[in-house]
């Protein structure tokens, strides 16, 4: 039996009934009901508010992109953790020097954030992007060719130098969906991961999710 049914029916004086919503407590001495954790009660609130939250992003936020795996995603789908975004082409030298330090810290911090890389080359294949990625050893990066649309509206919101991929143009979006100025030239690993973990959602002391030391090794190879 589920922990949380056994403490339940421990209780002489409450019972356990099954609702359309989900599974609810009710008080046998005055009648009254209320929901368990995890109900379908909470759980439809949750999506009421996340569903809420999507239609105040921008429109750059809510563009369905393909990465080179095949997969569909948005850049909203990841409200809850810290993204970084980082604009690049195959042919840009410092770009692939950036990313190479951006493959660092995207290891360094596994599941804590999502890191993207999206080509500014409209034109090229995902094929030859994710031949690019494995090449250079950029295992922990998710990499996706932008469409015309996502470019246009990432140059209205960001300015025009997110399509100059010499200047390693990069963002980060934290947790609450909300996203930094763009930021250009080089960052180091340990900057990268300062500011996405600075990004990320706020840690409950006491709990081991304070941000600590972060193991940092180059994965990439030339």
């Amino acid at each position: 039996m589920h922990p949380t049914f056994r403490a339940a029916l421990a209780i002489s004086t409450t019972s356990i009934v099954l609702v359309p919503a989900g599974w609810a407590l009710t008080d046998r001495a005055t009648g009254s009901t209320s929901p368990m954790a995890g109900s379908g009660v909470e759980t439809s609130s949750v999506a009421t508010t996340m569903a809420d939250a999507r239609l105040d992003l921008p429109a750059w936020q809510t563009i369905e992109i393909v990465d080179v795996d095949g997969e569909t995603f948005t850049l909203a789908d990841f409200i809850g953790t810290p993204v970084l975004v980082e604009t690049f082409a195959t042919w840009c030298s410092n770009c692939r020097a950036q990313l190479g330090d951006t493959q660092q810290a995207a290891a360094a911090l596994g599941d804590d954030a999502e890191v993207v890389a999206l080509s500014v080359e409209t034109s090229i294949s995902a094929d030859e992007v994710a031949e690019y990625a494995a090449d250079n050893g950029f295992i922990d990066i998710r990499f996706a060719v932008m469409g015309p649309e996502l470019l246009a509206e990432l140059a209205d919101a960001f300015g025009t130098t997110v399509a100059n991929p010499p200047s390693t143009p990069k963002f980060v979006i934290d947790a609450a969906g909300d996203a930094t100025e763009l930021l250009t030239g080089p960052e180091s690993v340990e900057d990268i991961v300062a500011n996405l973990r600075a990004a990320g959602p706020p840690s409950t002391p006491g709990t081991g999710d304070e941000a600590g030391d972060t193991d940092i090794t180059d994965t990439t190879h030339g």
